[in-house]
C-alpha cells in the first residue's frame, strides 16, 4: 500500500499520492496554462506602450498590430484567466481534501492491523497529534510540488529565456541573484530544523497529556484539579511560545537574503532603464524587461519557499511515516483453514510467553493445560500472574513465544482472525461503550442484527428492563464509554452484544468486578446464561463463583501449581485449600489474590 522503508522519505510521499498523479497533473496543467497568459501581458504592454510612442508596433509575428485587438486580446486573456483561476481553485481544494482522507485511510487502516502491544507503549493522543501533522504536512508538500513547485519552474524558465533572447548578460543575472539567497537560506535551515523538531516534540507531548485529562475529566473533577492542569497547560504555552520566538529570530535572520535579492532586482532593473537612455532598448522594452524581472523574481522566490516550506514539512512527515513502518505483529498465515463451525475445545500446549514491552519479564514458562467442549475453567492466583494474559492470547492480542494454543485441535495462528475473534466473546470489566446508541453498541456483536433480536438479546441479559425506561430505548445515545449508563448497566449491555455474537467460546474477565450486590446478582444471572452450553474460562474473583466451575487451575511464579475440581483441589491440601480456608479466618489476605468469599 505504501512504498517501503529502505526508500528516501520523499520518494515515499509521492508514492502515497500516487492514486492522485493523474489529477495533481491536470491542476498543474491549469495552473501552468495560467502561468502561461501571464507571460504574454508584458508583450501587450510592449506592445501599446510602443504604439503610443512610435506611432506603430508589431505583436509576437503579426505586423502592424493595431489597438483595439490588442485590447480584445487583453479581454479574452482576462476572462480565460478569470475562468482557469476558478478551476485551478476548485480542482485543487478538491484534490487536497480527497487526498487528506486517502492518507487518514491509509492510516487508519494501518493502525487497526497493529497489536495490542502497540497501544500499550505509545499514547493515542500522542499517537493522533502525528497522524494529524503528518497527513497535513504530506498534503502540504505534494500540492506544492504540483501546484506551486512545478508550475513556477516552468513559468521562471519561460520569463529567463525571453529576457536572454532580449539580453543575455540581464538573463544570466536574473539567475544569479538566487545563489546568495539559497546559501543565507540553507544556513539558517538547519538551526530552524532543531527548533522545529523541540516544538513538536513538546506539543505531541502534552496534546496526548491534555486529551488524558478529557478522557478522565470525573478524575481531575474529583480531586479539584483544574488549577494543577492549567498550570501545566501554561507552563506548556510559554514553552511553546519560547521556542516559535527562537525561530521568529532565526528567521529574521533570513531577512538578508530578502534584501540582496532586491538589491540586485533593484541594480538590473537599473541597468534596464540605462540600455532605454543610451537608445539599445525603446520605452516598451524597457518597460518589459522591468516585469519580466519581477516575473523572474516572483516564481523563484516561490521555488524557495515551497523548497524550504517541504523540508519543514518532512520534519512531520517522518513521525507519521514510523507510524506506518510499525510492525504488524499478528497476521495471517497465507492460506489459514476455515473451518465450518468448531466444537470448543481449547489446549495449551508448552506455553512459553513474555510482553514485548516487558523486556525479559517472563509470564508463563511452559504450561500446558486443556478444556473440552462445553466445560468451564475458571483460574486463580495473585494480581499480574498471568491470568487475564491467557485470555489475550486466547484472542490472539499476542502470540506465544513457544508452544502451542489450539481450538479443535488446529494452532490459533492457523486460523483467519475474523473467523477466531468471531467465535470467541471477551467479556472484561471495562465494557468498551462507544458513544453512540444501543443499538449501535449492540451491533458491534451482530451488524445485521434487528430491532427484534436485540431486544431479546437484551432481555436474556436482564437489560431491557432499564432499556425501556430509557428516554429513546434503544436509540438512546449513552456518552463517551457509556457514561451515561451504570457500571452494572454497562455491564448487561456488554453481555448482551455477546449474545448477539453468539460465540461457541466465552472468556469471563472479571465482569462483575466493582459491582454493587443487586448489579452484581443481575449480571450473574445474565452471564451464567450466557455460559450454558459453551466453552468457557471465567477469571472472576469470589469463590462462590469459582466453585461453579468444572475445573479450576491455580497460577504462581509463572507456572500452573495445581489443576483440578474445588472438591480435588481441596482434598489435595495445598495452595488452593489455604486459600479456601482463609476465608474464614483471615479474609483479608484474599484480596491479594483477587479471591474474596
Amino acid at each position: 500500500m505504501y512504498a517501503v522503508k529502505s526508500q528516501s522519505n520523499l520518494t515515499r510521499i509521492l508514492f502515497l499520492a500516487k492514486p492522485f498523479w493523474g489529477k495533481l497533473i491536470g491542476v498543474s496543467f491549469i495552473i501552468l496554462l495560467m502561468s502561461g497568459i501571464s507571460q504574454i501581458y508584458p508583450l501587450i504592454t510592449r506592445s501599446l506602450t510602443d504604439l503610443i510612442t512610435e506611432g506603430k508596433t508589431n505583436f509576437l509575428f503579426f505586423k502592424n498590430t493595431t489597438f483595439v485587438s490588442l485590447i480584445i486580446l487583453t479581454l479574452i486573456l482576462r476572462v480565460l484567466g478569470s475562468i482557469l483561476n476558478r478551476l485551478s481553485w476548485y480542482s485543487s481544494n478538491l484534490l487536497k481534501t480527497k487526498l487528506l482522507h486517502h492518507l487518514r485511510e491509509i492510516a487508519y487502516k494501518h493502525l487497526l492491523k497493529l497489536s495490542i502491544g502497540f497501544y500499550n507503549q505509545n499514547q493515542s493522543g500522542k499517537t493522533m497529534s502525528k497522524l494529524t501533522r503528518g497527513t497535513g504536512n504530506i498534503t502540504g508538500i505534494i500540492t506544492n510540488v504540483g501546484m506551486h513547485f512545478l508550475p513556477n519552474m516552468i513559468t521562471a524558465i519561460i520569463s529567463i529565456i525571453i529576457v536572454s533572447s532580449i539580453n543575455l548578460p540581464l538573463g544570466i543575472a536574473s539567475v544569479s541573484m538566487f545563489i546568495p539567497f539559497f546559501i543565507i537560506r540553507r544556513l539558517t535551515f538547519k538551526k530552524l530544523e532543531k527548533v522545529e523538531k523541540k516544538s513538536q516534540k513538546t506539543w505531541d507531548r502534552e496534546y496526548s497529556h491534555f486529551w488524558e485529562v478529557l478522557t478522565n475529566i470525573r478524575l481531575v473533577k474529583a480531586f479539584s484539579a483544574e488549577k494543577i492542569e492549567l498550570k501545566k497547560f501554561y507552563r506548556t504555552v510559554k514553552k511553546l511560545i519560547g521556542l516559535r520566538t527562537n525561530m521568529e529570530k532565526i528567521h529574521n535572520k533570513n531577512q538578508l537574503a530578502d534584501i540582496t535579492m532586491e538589491v540586485w532586482m533593484t541594480g538590473i532593473i537599473a541597468y534596464s532603464f540605462y540600455l532605454g537612455l543610451i537608445g539599445h532598448f525603446t520605452i516598451g522594452t524597457v518597460i518589459l524587461m522591468v516585469q519580466y524581472t519581477r516575473m523572474i523574481r516572483q516564481p523563484l522566490w516561490n521555488l524557495s519557499w515551497v523548497f524550504w516550506e517541504m523540508k519543514f514539512a518532512q520534519i512531520g512527515v517522518k513521525d507519521y511515516l514510523k507510524i506506518l513502518d510499525q510492525k504488524i505483529d499478528i497476521k495471517e498465515i497465507g492460506s489459514p483453514i476455515a473451518p465450518t463451525k468448531i466444537k470448543g475445545d481449547v489446549s495449551f500446549d508448552n506455553i512459553w510467553f513474555k510482553y514485548p514491552d516487558k523486556t525479559g519479564q517472563k509470564v508463563f514458562e511452559n504450561i500446558s493445560f486443556q478444556v473440552q467442549s462445553g466445560q468451564i475453567l475458571a483460574l486463580v492466583g495473585k494480581s499480574g500472574v498471568g491470568k487475564s494474559t491467557i485470555a489475550h492470547l486466547m484472542v490472539r492480542f499476542f502470540d506465544p513465544d513457544q508452544g502451542h494454543i489450539k481450538i479443535d485441535d488446529i494452532d490459533l495462528r492457523d486460523l483467519p482472525l475474523k473467523f477466531l475473534r468471531q467465535n470467541i466473546g471477551l467479556v472484561s470489566q471495562d465494557s468498551h461503550l462507544f458513544d453512540t446508541t444501543i443499538a449501535e453498541n449492540l451491533r458491534y456483536g451482530l451488524p445485521s442484527a434487528t430491532i427484534k433480536q436485540m431486544r431479546q438479546a437484551c432481555k436474556a441479559a436482564n437489560a431491557l428492563e432499564f432499556i425501556n425506561k430509557l428516554p429513546k430505548k434503544l436509540n438512546t445515545v449513552i456518552g463517551e464509554r457509556g457514561v451515561r449508563l451504570s457500571g452494572g448497566q454497562k455491564q448487561r449491555l456488554s453481555i448482551a452484544r455477546t449474545i448477539l455474537k453468539n460465540p461457541k467460546i466465552l472468556i469471563l474477565d472479571e465482569a462483575t468486578s466493582s459491582l454493587d450486590s443487586h448489579s452484581e446478582k443481575l449480571v450473574q444471572d445474565a452471564l451464567w446464561k450466557l455460559i450454558k452450553g459453551r466453552t468457557a474460562i471465567i477469571i472472576a474473583h469470589r469463590l462462590s463463583t469459582i466453585q461453579r466451575a468444572d475445573k479450576l487451575l491455580v497460577l504462581d511464579h509463572k507456572k500452573i501449581a495445581e489443576i483440578g475440581s474445588h472438591q480435588e483441589l481441596l482434598d489435595k491440601k495445598g495452595l488452593y485449600y489455604q486459600l479456601h480456608q482463609l476465608q474464614t479466618t483471615e479474609p483479608d489476605k484474599l484480596k491479594n489474590w483477587d479471591i474474596t468469599s
